[in-house]
This record gives structure tokens, sequence and C-alpha cells, in this order.
């Protein structure tokens, strides 16, 4: 049986590296407990603020909830490594769950990019008509997913096929993604130059260009960001497919482990840093909290292009479409 991640405490006991496994362990429960935080504030400014379109914004709201499932769970296998009890059930239960969300998010970047090819091909009323049947679609489809390939990882002996697939996904969605960037800012370029352009463009067809654009661009940043971490706890926890030393494996898991909080706080701050929203009511907390100066303030990416571009756009795009449907 193969578990996301095994760490045997009796070998690390054996060969003397406990004491550096607990030092370790610890500083890393302490930046979980300090995750939490600030993955809930997260979460309640997606209820507050509607940065992207329904069915994308639910997509990162499950997203949100699924690292703090994550969280927990790895929390839990702390506590019964540390009472030498990762042989038991409730640490199988534990690493199913966290093998659930790691599939889960090992399908969000597919769940994004093909929301956005949804938004590419309805240019001319995404924006105004739900269609929550997408959003609902791709939650079903990446959960019920994760969980089956959760399952079936836990009872195969070899887990390599089942990591080869996540990586293959977002490796070809990574590509997906920059095509669909591409199309956009071609679309854009015809709808800003009506003398070349085969067609006139509508209101709300050119801020969905914008809007899309502009999502692909966060999404390319948080990958360039991230994907270093997302390959390193890949590799990490395929080791255990291979003949390795008790006390090798136990080194990769605790790297795994790390990449993986690494990744979590990464891609979580990202989102405090680009979005405007989110990075003004932090602000407002540091405020509140005597941590920030009332005049200091964080740099702005918009000012750097192209994102300066697509975020001007669509909130142009988007205060006359408002005024239109009213």
């Amino acid at each position: 049986m193969h578990y996301l991640i095994y760490y045997s405490s009796t070998q690390s006991k054996l060969d003397d590296t406990w004491i550096y496994y607990q030092v370790l362990t610890y500083f890393e429960f302490a930046c979980i407990c300090l995750s939490y935080p600030m993955v809930i504030f997260l979460g309640y400014q997606l209820f507050q603020h509607r940065v992207f379109h329904n069915n994308l914004q639910n997509l990162v709201k499950a997203a949100v909830v699924e690292y703090l499932v994550q969280l927990t769970a790895r929390s839990i296998q702390i506590f019964l490594i540390f009472n030498s009890a990762e042989d038991g059930l409730v640490f199988y239960y534990a690493s199913l769950a966290r093998c659930t969300c790691y599939f889960f998010v090992s399908f969000s970047l597919p769940c994004f990019v093909f929301e956005r090819c949804c938004a590419s091909y309805f240019l001319s009323d995404y924006e105004k008509r739900s269609r929550y049947y997408i959003g609902i679609f791709l939650l079903s489809a990446s959960a019920g997913s994760g969980f089956i390939l959760s399952y079936l990882y836990h009872k195969s002996e070899s887990t390599l096929i089942y990591h080869t697939i996540a990586l293959v996904f977002n490796m070809t969605f990574s590509i997906i993604l920059v095509i669909v960037e591409k199309y956009n800012y071609k679309r854009l370029r015809e709808s800003s130059n009506l003398r070349k352009s085969k067609r006139e463009y509508s209101l709300a067809e050119r801020f969905q260009i914008s809007e899309n654009i502009r999502v692909c661009e966060l999404m390319k940043t948080i990958i360039n960001v991230v994907s270093i971490f997302n390959l390193l706890s890949t590799v990490s926890a395929s080791l255990d497919n291979f003949n390795f030393s008790q006390t090798f494996l136990n080194v990769a898991a605790t790297l795994f482990n790390f990449c993986v909080l690494i990744y979590g706080t990464l891609v979580f701050s990202l989102f405090y840093y680009l979005i405007p929203q989110f990075r003004s009511a932090l602000k407002d907390v540091f405020m509140k909290m005597k941590i920030l100066n009332a005049v200091a303030s964080f740099p702005d990416l918009r000012k750097e292009k192209p994102m300066k571009v697509a975020v001007e756009e669509t909130n142009t795009y988007f205060t006359q479409l408002q005024q239109q449907w009213t």
C-alpha cells in the first residue's frame, strides 16, 4: 500500500535523524497554523468581492476549501507520526484525504483553462449568462477524479502512472493556456483595428476578450512562480516506487511536505498581490493591526505591461457593460 506521504518514525529514530525531523516538522506546523488565517481570509474575500466570472470564482473557492482540508490532513499526520501511529487506520484516511486534495489541485489548472476556453467561445454573452453547468461539471469532474485516483493510488503497487497523468495534464493545459491567451490577443487587436477587422465586435465581446487576457496573465504568473515546487513535489512523492532506503524516503517525504506548503503559500500570496480588491483588503487589515503605515502601499503590478492594458480594458468595458445592461 502507498501513502501520500509516508514517514517512518521508527527508522528515523534508528538512524538518529529524529531530532532533525522534529525541528523541521515543528517549523512546518507553525507555518501551517499561520496559513489558516491567510487562506480563510482569502475565502472570505471571495464571497465579498466578485473578481471573476461565477464559474471561475467557484473554482477558486473550491481550491481554498481543498487547501484547508489538505492542511488539516497534514496536521493529523504530524500528530500521528509524533506518536508513532503512522501505520494505523487514521493515518490511512488522512492520507486518502490529502491524496484526494493532491489530485484535485492537479486538475485545477485544466479546469481553469477549460473555463477560459468556454469564455473565449461564448464571447458575446458569457459574462451576462451564468452557465452554471460549466462550473458544476468542472467541479464534479475534478473532485470525482481526485477521489477515484486517490483510492486507486493507495491500492496500487506502483503510483508512477498517477503522477505521470497529473504531470502530463498540467503540461498540456499550460500549453493550451498560452494558445488561449494568444487567441484572445489576436481578437483584441482585431477589435481595436476596425479597418482590418473582418467584423465589428460588440461591447460585451471586447470586455470578454480583455477579461480572458487578464485571467490568462494571472494564471501564467502563478504557473511560472510555483512550477518548480510542483515538479519537486511530484518527483519526491513518486520516489517510493523505487528501491531506495527508508532513510532516503523519509528525506523525500519531508521535501514533499515543504514543497506542498511553499506551493500553497505562494499561490494564495500571489492572489493577494495580483488582485487589487484582495490587496486593498489585506492592506486595511494590516493598517488596523498597526503593521502597515497609512501612507505605505503595495507595489502595483498593473503598471507592468501587458497586465496594465488588460486590467484597464477590462475595467472600462465592465463599467460600460453595467451601464448598458441597466
